[in-house]
């Protein structure tokens, strides 16, 4: 069998060993058609005499990277469960596992999810050092399905393979060896000879033939394990309480514990292909290949460009975030320097560089050694001398317009005609910050979310004049720098602080309605943010809360709501978790707790709106609750769309999740609102603009996707402005 690249092979040697090799670059991903051709090869190696034991490798260096995703979206397109091979039963346990001749995994570089469920259906397995091995499959909404939930605890024993399955991180193989789930590391070398010979050992009975499935020895007692299992549910239930593939990965485990390997098996296979029509699985595959497409940026990526070398960045200003900056680029070996205006700022900056890297090898994400090396490759400078150096250059000041074209105008004329020139604005437009400089091709937005060393996204902005090698090479620094790169069009916000400014503003209407803030916060979590709007705000600080506010009121003044609770609040000393006062009271060790003196100034605010019809506070769902907060923002999403800032709707699904942690369960927020229907939320709205004002009122593109049945995440007929764009 061959198609395009993807085969199967079998070469049978002297020694009566037949090596079976998969082959469909650049993972070996299980398609199908290599489902499909191993159960041809192992049916040839069973017939002929002249085999006496199998090797099962891959090519290029690696075992498998597991099933194929592609066949997953086949299933949700179609809702036809026919289209999933039947691997775990036919393959797996009656073809490789219970053959009259035995199988040994040769595994080099990768075998994750099906492809590590391939190896442990094998008699025993061969690795070389630092392969990765793991089960990830509950990160797409599902369970292992290839045997995984029985296998695994019978090598590994039960709360370790818990941990593996239920976290989706992988271990390597030397973690691997000692658990006992690798019998043998090898050198790349020695992979195949080592392997061939053990596999005659066991058909020659030299070595023991063992099935993992028949195992028990460490599997503990029944009562041992049920705790184990107990405990993983309760687990389970605080920190993925949407996410039903948990329980039904710990339901399956304990079928087979309580009833015996096979039946697990087949309690498996059941319960993954429930999960897998389920919405979580449709939300989390959706996220997997949107997050594959935001790499491909038309004009951009496709028109044969290399991006330049980028070896060395200047990041100016070494506050919260510049110091995050500079820590994010220093981790990937870029060497940074860090430009303040006096010594004592600087020597902060630094202090703050240096607490980021403590904090990482405190936590165990670093070793000592390597924040000492990140440390040595970080300058400190107070003027602009080192500059001509540099590679690109990275502003993070505070949003002042005159500053920052003041710093771009230096620049332009210290730094090389080649230097990239990057601003970390969250709001300022980029025309207006380039305005006085000649140099608007090499103007581009390098929007970091804080804290900029941990957080994941970095949002590309590109004006009109940013010329596409730019875009390229900070697209190259930014996945150096392992970061989610998301290239978005130049305007107010961008995409995400953009699409989300209505999220506070929907809570602020609604709290000057007279609903519960804390009722409000703790549906929101519900819903599946890490916090409600509420207490965000008190994280952020208010002053942050103000300045975005007037960024957004001057933007769009049409569609702002201008709440006086944030100015009563500060005026009576509160400035949420700065200094332990907001709408929630911050004591040190302590979870924050709804201070209900805050209430006296809600009200206060409630009375300066005078929005309650008749003066009564609203009585409204907990569906309608969440639905007033979180439509406006899916409103702005549809502007943003339709004015072209991102270039798929996929990619602000993406941005969504890793700027705004919208629940990856859920699939991004334009997918979300999709499941919700276009027509649903456009009426919800028209009926709350009628109540309440312009605030709701339903976009243009929303009204129109509405009323012709488009999803809204079908391609934009794409306005002028985004066709200028793109």
């Amino acid at each position: 069998m061959a198609k395009n690249n993807l085969r199967v092979s079998m070469e049978v040697g002297n020694d009566g060993v037949a090596v079976i090799k998969i082959l469909n670059p650049p993972v070996n991903a299980l398609a199908p058609p290599i489902l499909a051709g191993l159960k041809e090869k192992y049916a040839e190696a069973m017939r002929r005499n002249d085999v006496k034991a199998i090797v099962l490798t891959g090519e290029g260096g690696r075992f498998s990277g597991g099933f194929d995703i592609s066949v997953f979206g086949l299933v949700h397109q179609t809702g036809d469960l026919s289209k999933l091979p039947d691997v775990s039963v036919e393959l797996v346990c009656n073809t490789i596992e219970d053959a009259k001749k035995p199988s040994v995994a040769a595994i080099e570089g990768l075998a994750l999810g099906g492809g590590l469920e391939l190896t442990m259906g094998c008699h025993a397995r061969i690795a070389t050092p630092k392969v990765q091995l793991g089960l990830p499959e509950l990160t797409l909404g599902v369970i292992p399905g290839f045997g995984g939930t029985q296998r695994l605890p019978r090598l590994v024993g039960t709360p370790k393979a818990i941990e593996m399955m239920l976290t989706s991180k992988f271990i390597m193989s030397e973690e691997g060896n000692k658990l006992g789930l690798i019998d043998a590391i090898v050198s790349k070398e020695g992979l195949l000879t080592v392997a061939r010979r053990w596999a005659l050992d066991i058909a020659e009975r030299r070595k023991p033939w063992i099935s993992s499935l028949q195992r028990t020895d460490k599997l503990g007692s029944l009562s041992e394990s049920r705790k184990v299992i107990q405990a993983a549910r309760e687990q389970a239930k605080r920190t993925a309480p949407n996410m039903p593939q948990h329980q039904a990965c710990l339901d399956a485990v304990e079928e087979g514990i309580v009833f015996g390997g096979y039946s697990g098996v087949l309690k498996e296979v059941k319960l993954f292909n429930e999960l897998v029509l389920s919405d979580t699985s449709r939300g989390l595959v959706h996220f997997f290949f949107a997050q594959r497409a935001i790499s491909k940026v038309p004009n951009v990526t496709d028109i044969g460009l290399r991006p330049r070398p980028i070896k060395k960045v200047a990041v100016i200003g070494g506050g919260l975030m510049g110091s995050g900056i500079a820590t994010a680029l220093i981790l990937s070996n870029v060497s940074v320097v860090l430009k303040e205006i006096n010594p004592e700022y600087l020597q902060k900056g630094i202090k703050t560089v240096e607490g980021n890297l403590r904090s990482l090898v405190a936590r165990g994400k670093l070793t000592e050694d390597k924040a000492k090396k990140a440390l040595s490759i970080l300058t400190g400078v107070l003027d602009y001398s080192e500059f001509k150096h540099v590679d690109m250059v990275i502003e993070a000041v505070i949003e002042s317009i005159p500053l920052k074209q003041s710093i771009f105008n230096e620049l332009e004329k210290v730094c090389s005609p080649n230097c990239i020139l990057a601003s970390n604005t969250s709001t300022i437009d980029l025309n207006v910050i380039g305005e006085k400089t000649s140099s608007q091709d090499r103007i581009i937005g390098a929007h970091f979310f804080s804290p900029a060393h941990v957080m994941p996204l970095l949002e590309i902005v590109r004006t009109d004049e940013t010329s596409a090698q730019v875009i390229l090479d900070l697209m190259t620094v930014g996945k150096a720098i392992k970061k989610v790169c998301v290239v978005v069009g130049n305007c107010t916000g961008f995409a995400v602080n953009r699409t989300f400014f209505p999220y506070t503003q929907g809570a602020h209407i609604l709290a000057n309605l007279g609903v519960d803030v804390f009722k409000i916060d703790r549906l929101i979590s519900s819903f599946g943010m890490p916090m409600g709007p509420f207490q965000l705000q008190d994280l952020a600080g208010y002053g942050v809360a103000m300045a975005v506010g007037k960024e957004f009121s001057t933007a769009f003044p049409d569609r702002t709501f201008k709440s006086p609770l944030v100015e009563l609040l500060l005026k009576d000393g509160r400035n949420g978790k700065n200094n332990g006062k907001g709408y929630y009271k911050y004591e040190k060790g302590s979870k924050p707790k709804p201070d209900l003196t805050v209430l006296p100034i809600i009200k206060e605010s409630i009375k300066l709106t005078n929005l309650m019809p008749g003066g009564k506070p609203l009585s409204l769902s907990d569906q309608e609750i969440v639905e007033m907060i979180m439509f406006p923002v899916v409103n702005e999403a549809c502007r943003v769309l339709d004015e072209g800032v991102v270039v798929r709707a996929s990619d602000l699904d993406v941005a969504s999740i890793h700027g705004m942690s919208f629940p990856s369960y859920r699939g991004g927020l334009v997918f979300w609102a999709d499941t919700v229907g276009a027509k649903h939320i456009y009426s919800s709205l028209k009926k709350w603009s009628e109540m309440y004002g312009n605030f709701f009122r339903p976009s243009k593109f929303l009204e129109d996707r509405a009323m012709k049945g488009i999803p809204l995440s079908a391609p934009a007929s794409t306005s002028q402005a985004a066709k200028s764009r793109l």
